[in-house]
């Protein structure tokens, strides 16, 4: 993605903590499987790039265990690989990508399963099957 030398922060939490934060910062009381909190508003995602050689704090993703293991137990898949879809969604969060509508979910859908289909190519592995994002409101 040529994002060497940027950081992001990655926490492991509770529904419990999800709920609080979901509240607190997008003004909805209940658990989700992922937040993303960006360092900066890049604007539009599809074109947000950093430049080459800027070191980068991206922002922060916050990833519900209990909700990912839910998840993947609803879908038959692996919870590792449900929680690593979930970071790969964070962070495309963190680029600028957003599911609002029809056209940009179908772009995070197809930037995800590039991600996810390069990393399984790196370890020789089938890449996981992922479902298209519905647009949220």
């Amino acid at each position: 993605m040529g994002l060497a030398g940027n950081c992001l922060a990655c926490r492991l939490t509770t529904d419990r903590e999800s709920r609080r934060l979901n509240r607190r910062f997008a003004g909805v009381d209940s658990a989700t499987d992922v937040l993303s909190f960006p360092a900066s508003r890049p604007g539009d995602g599809s074109a947000f790039r950093i430049a080459p050689g800027e070191d980068t704090q991206l922002g922060d993703i916050v990833i519900s265990v209990p909700t990912a293991l839910r998840q993947s137990q609803e879908a038959g898949a692996d919870p590792t690989s449900e929680v690593g879809l979930l970071a790969i969604h964070g962070l495309l969060h963190l680029l600028g990508h957003d599911h609002y509508l029809a056209r940009d979910a179908s772009r995070m859908t197809i930037a995800t399963r590039q991600l996810l289909s390069q990393h399984a190519a790196r370890r020789g592995w089938l890449p996981p099957r992922v479902p298209p994002l519905q647009p949220s409101a």
